[in-house]
């Protein structure tokens, strides 16, 4: 009921008559005379340079004026008073979210005589204390983009850090995963014209990748910002689009590229094969389209004043051919020999490995399974890798391969603005982005390939009333619907199990949307193969609803608002695409091998030609859960001008953020509260077979029952045995928070006229989406999942059909809202040549971040044992069962420094500079606790700290002959050179390894020991084991440890290579006659062709097992450990033309 009536009080406040926020900026000034007295009575009218929308205003006895809720762009700002001349400042910049301060002194004289003078090029932030960072729209669009994705400027600015920066990604839907002054990707919000665009369904990508020709401006929130921005406690990007103005303006352009113009990849270079060794990848990419703008013709509009649009389409056609390395077994590994692995020199240990008959213990003659011994399907599984690469050998590497990848998008964007009168102004937006692709590979190789169509679409309408000088009104309403079909491709037969003959019965045969699919199949010591999760469908819509009042009253402006959301997931996709240990993301099965596996050959490959897994899972009937939310916020907030040098800001925001929950109840999870151990699973302590007992016994279902749409739809709700599932809980299980309230506070104090000192601070909470990792649509007995423990591939539920354990998932009961306490001081300074230096300090600390652990985790110590896993649990009949749980947290301290000069006379140029530290003891949801009982091992430096990060950009146009009015002026005049330059220190990571050495039941990675100085004098790049002696860090250092025992290797101990890159471009401008202007573009993307060691945006996380982290070999058991083998970062070119009309 107390949900029900908060939301009824925000719906009574919806009504006021007023409707996704436009963002806004804000003018405000003080009026004085000559002798420095404040003039009351002048009237102001701040103008729209482009629309020529006129706003009026009074100053009041104290000679101060606010204008408030100014759309983006550039103004012009006129005082007038009888006895005064005319004051006219043009070219005042107002960025969404600024407040620009614009003092005037009047002269005496007539109104006639007018003093006019040019807005600063980089004005200070003499009015807020918020941290915020503009790009213009002369950035975006003349910087130069890889693949024209305005997501990635946002790494120009201090305090935000991602991958690579400048990485092509032209279609990619990525919201950046930014860390931004120390939050995780998930915790920051990205939206265009107020609009929410990141997709429901767990953070991490837009609902559509912005066309570039749209933007006027990109917001980059990152501390300290004001209550009426809400729902995350990371940073904001806020995208907004251009509008149409009194002429008309038009452009037509045409970006290409092809293999000709790059450079080889540093790992087709170093192939054998002269195809690929010789030249790039081959590929072919088109990005093309138009943009027109300008005012609606017609009587209404005579005066071009009223109506006006802007429409823009853009098309990339972009096939490609992708290119991959792995490690795969050898010809005589497929055959049961192993004979290679007793070389002390062998390429995948670099030490000798014995095979060992699991019956007896002992060695295998010359370390070959006889062939009696051998499993017909794992042989399967060894054979569905592809056939090592003749004379290629890099590292452990020993296949490349290639891949076509076809990819094709297309954006349409429409934007009309009316303006019926001169109180009323309205914006309406929409955009469809529609993007096709098969990618090249399925994690490394070319086998169940991922064939993906995302039609997605955003609208926002916005209308801001001017109901009185002092009361402005803005009512928005936004909609977004992101679209997600994925098919595994069928072009090929090389995604069939039976093509390797593999044929192992299934335990659900009957449902399999794909029978002849292969599993995935992860080998410790090999790369995986990934099977995939798909076929799968999801769309996720977002309604919004906000209002906003403005109240100026003296020199307090006074702001409210509400917003409400109402969005969800319908989700035929209630799998983990990223499976876990002991977990699978695939319908088709998962197989884990391991080293460690108890009565086992003592390695994960023979384990595998013996077919003796460590864990396999299976999926039953998919499940379609529609999740829904309906969430409130509101807010109030003052900025006060107590003088004309300090202004004090503070307010509330309040937010009611009810868990998500199944529109038919179809979600299910574990609960220790209904677990009951008289009636446990009784479980076969040989082979882990459940064979009696309660098999639901702790499984709960949401609310009361299943609700009568559900018959027929949902196959559960026709079974009256899982009517005890239901105990009256919370439809979305968790608690509902009514107390998340976010106070922040603010102060600006402007020294003198060129110095601005800034203080903030404040708690923000970020609304958790729907959560991809632990999916409570996707368990039993809504979608039926298995785990088998140390069983026999060709024949994974035994000779006879059994039930298994339940591999489970779990929800937070409390699901405390992830919450950031930020901090921040800073100091800008004016200096010469409209220059803007700023540094700043920002602080952040988070609480109840996202994690998981295993609670039917075993003590440590307890394996090995001759008694199935399984039957050792504390919550038998269950499997691993991950709890995602608000229980991490963070500390980040953060120097920035930041250098601008806004682009002005030919030359605008930036420069950013972070000296930063991030700890925290889990740095995604995904992250998994190695110690359920016990986290402190786990706290240290986070995957997301970088210590420092510097870049340098510039926009020159050169000096010479820029007016083109002579036929030799156009040849030789009219060029312009842009360009950035990046550096970034290295990833952190861990020696941790997926062997289960605590015995603790699972194959989350452990810490080894550290035993010695992991530094080397001299780290550097390898060219391989059998060529040099180069290492990164020490491998010495590291051993395993006591069995029983986790390692003391801390968390993030070591790092990566450092990150470089230089861009730049040529253009050259010709002026045409009149408007017209042609462009033609060069672009150089990393154009000294420096490489990097490593690779940048390669990771490891969620507690899984990968051999490389950061382009380093980090796993103990490899001969290449401690090795950085592969470098990446070719130069790549692409030419431009764009005509401008």
């Amino acid at each position: 009921m107390r949900v029900r009536g908060a939301l009824t009080l925000g719906l009574v406040l919806l009504a006021l008559p007023a409707l996704a926020q436009f963002d806004r900026g804000q003018v405000s000034g003080f009026v004085r005379d000559e002798q420095g007295g404040f003039v009351p009575g002048a009237t102001v009218k701040v103008t729209n340079q482009q629309t020529r929308l006129e706003h009026t205003y009074t100053t009041d006895n104290s000679g101060y004026y606010i204008a408030p809720a100014l759309l983006p762009g550039v103004y012009e700002v006129a005082v007038e008073l009888s006895g005064f001349k005319k004051f006219v400042k043009t070219s005042v910049k107002v960025d969404a979210t600024s407040k620009v301060q614009v003092d005037a002194t009047l002269s005496p004289g007539g109104m006639q005589e007018a003093v006019t003078v040019v807005g600063e090029a980089t004005p200070l932030q003499s009015s807020t204390a918020q941290v915020s960072k503009t790009i213009e729209a002369k950035a975006i669009t003349e910087l130069m983009l890889n693949g024209r994705n305005p997501i990635n400027l946002a790494m120009l600015k201090p305090g935000v850090r991602a991958g690579a920066f400048n990485t092509f990604q032209p279609d990619s839907l990525t919201d950046g995963g930014f860390s931004i002054n120390g939050s995780r990707g998930d915790e920051n919000l990205v939206t265009i014209d107020g609009g929410i665009a990141t997709r429901t369904r767990s953070a991490g990508s837009m609902i559509g990748t912005v066309n570039v020709d749209t933007v006027q401006e990109m917001q980059v929130l990152t501390a300290s910002y004001l209550p009426e921005y809400g729902r995350s406690s990371g940073g904001q990007i806020r995208f907004v689009t251009k509008g149409g103005g009194r002429e008309f303006r038009a452009d037509v352009f045409e970006f290409y590229r092809n293999e000709s113009l790059d450079a080889n990849s540093w790992s087709r270079n170093s192939s054998p094969l002269p195809e690929q060794n010789s030249q790039p990848a081959p590929y072919t990419f088109h990005q093309f389209g138009y943009d027109i703008g300008g005012p609606i013709p017609g009587k209404f509009n005579a005066n071009r004043d009223k109506l006006f649009f802007f429409w823009a389409q853009e098309w990339i056609h972009n096939p490609r051919t992708g290119t991959n390395t792995g490690t795969v077994p050898t010809a005589a590994m497929r055959n049961g020999d192993f004979s290679e692995l007793l070389s002390a020199s062998n390429p995948f240990y670099g030490r000798q490995v014995i095979i060992r008959d699991p019956s007896t213990g002992q060695p295998f003659p010359n370390n070959v399974i006889p062939r009696d011994r051998l499993s017909p399907n794992g042989l399967g599984l060894l054979n569905s890798y592809p056939a090592a690469t003749p004379g290629f050998q890099r590292g452990t590497a020993n296949w490349i391969g290639t891949s076509p990848n076809p990819r094709d998008t297309r954006k349409d964007t429409l934007r009309l603005d009316w303006v019926p009168n001169g109180s009323n102004a309205i914006s309406i937006r929409g955009s469809l982005f529609h993007w096709t692709s098969v990618d090249a590979f399925r994690g490394t190789f070319p086998l169940a390939r991922t064939d993906w169509s995302r039609p997605n679409e955003s609208a926002s309408v916005s209308w801001t009333s001017t109901l009185s000088p002092r009361f402005i009104n803005e009512a928005n309403f936004g909609f977004s619907r992101d679209r997600v079909y994925i098919e595994v491709f069928r072009g090929t037969d090389v995604f069939e199990r039976s093509k390797y003959g593999i044929n192992y019965p299934y335990i659900f045969p009957d449902s399999k949307l794909i029978p002849d699919k292969i599993p995935t199949i992860s080998i410790a010591g090999l790369t995986e193969v990934d099977g995939g999760p798909y076929p799968a469908f999801s769309q996720g819509p977002i309604w919004t609803l906000s209002d906003n009042l403005t109240h100026i009253r003296g020199r307090h402006s006074l702001k409210a608002g509400v917003f409400l959301e109402y969005s969800g997931e319908d989700d035929m996709d209630q799998i983990n695409v990223q499976a876990q240990p002991g977990d699978t993301n695939n319908q088709n099965g998962r197989f884990e091998f391991t080293d460690s596996r108890g009565a086992g050959a003592g390695n994960a490959i023979a384990n595998t030609a013996l077919g003796l897994f460590t864990n396999y899972g299976e999926i039953g009937a998919k499940s379609r859960t529609s999740w829904r939310a309906l969430a409130l916020d509101l807010f109030v907030q003052d900025s006060w001008k107590v003088r004309s040098n300090l202004t004090l800001e503070g307010g509330l925001r309040w937010s009611l953020w009810p868990p998500w929950h199944a529109q038919l109840n179809n979600i299910a999870m574990f609960d220790p509260a209904f677990y009951n151990p008289s009636v446990a699973a009784v479980i076969d302590p040989r082979t882990g077979a459940v064979i009696g007992g309660d098999r639901l016994n702790g499984i709960v279902l949401p609310g009361d029952g299943f609700p009568s749409e559900a018959q027929g739809k949902i196959e559960a709700a026709g079974n009256p045995d899982y009517q005890r599932l239901f105990h009256g809980l919370p439809r979305g299980f968790s608690e509902t928070h009514y107390t998340t309230f976010e106070p922040r506070v603010g102060m600006a104090y402007q020294l003198n006229p060129k110095t601005v000192v800034r203080l903030g601070g404040g708690i923000f909470h970020t609304r958790v989406l729907l959560n991809d990792s632990t999916l409570l649509g996707g368990n039993p007995p809504i979608q039926f999942k298995v785990g088998v423990t140390n069983g026999v591939v060709d024949q994974p539920a035994g000779t006879q059909r059994q039930s298994f354990a339940f591999p489970m998932t779990m929800q937070d009961l409390q699901f405390k809202h992830p919450t950031a306490y930020d901090w921040s001081a800073s100091f800008q300074r004016e200096l010469p040549f409209d220059v803007a230096v700023d540094v700043t300090y920002v602080g952040r600390m988070g609480l109840h971040l996202q994690r998981e652990r295993n609670i039917n985790q075993l003590q440590p110590g307890t394996l090995p044992s001759t008694v199935n896993v399984n039957a050792l649990r504390p919550y038998r009949g269950f499997g691993i069962i991950r709890l995602s749980e608000n229980a991490g947290r963070s500390i980040y301290h953060g120097l920035q420094i930041g250098l601008e000069r806004r682009f002005r006379g030919g030359l605008g140029f930036g420069a950013a500079y972070t000296f930063s530290k991030l700890r925290d003891n889990a740095t995604s949801k995904r992250d998994i606790m190695f110690n359920a009982y016990d986290d402190r091992g786990y706290w240290g430096i986070s995957d997301n700290d970088r210590t420092h990060v510097i870049n340098f950009h510039y926009l020159y146009e050169l000096p010479f002959w820029r007016n083109q009015d002579t036929v030799l002026k156009k040849v030789l005049g009219g060029w312009q050179i842009s360009g950035v330059s990046y550096f970034q220190s290295g990833r952190p990571f861990s020696i941790w390894r997926g062997d289960d050495i605590a015995g603790v039941g699972e194959t989350t990675a452990q810490p080894w020991n550290l035993v010695g100085d992991p530094q080397v004098s001299n780290p550097q790049f390898s060219q391989g084991v059998s060529k040099d002696q180069n290492f990164w860090f020490n491998p010495a250092a590291f051993a395993a440890p006591t069995a029983g025992t986790f390692g003391n290797a801390g968390r993030n101990i070591l790092r990566s290579p450092w990150f470089t890159n230089h861009d730049i471009a040529l253009f050259k401008n010709v002026a045409i006659g009149g408007k017209r202007r042609l462009q033609l573009r060069a672009e150089f993307f990393n154009f000294v062709n420096h490489p990097n060691l490593g690779d940048p945006n390669n990771s490891t996380g969620g507690g899984t097992t990968s051999s490389t982290n950061g382009g380093v070999n980090i796993d103990p058991k490899s001969a290449s450990f401690g090795r950085v083998l592969i470098k990446t970062s070719e130069r790549n070119v692409q030419l431009g033309v764009k005509f401008s009309f």
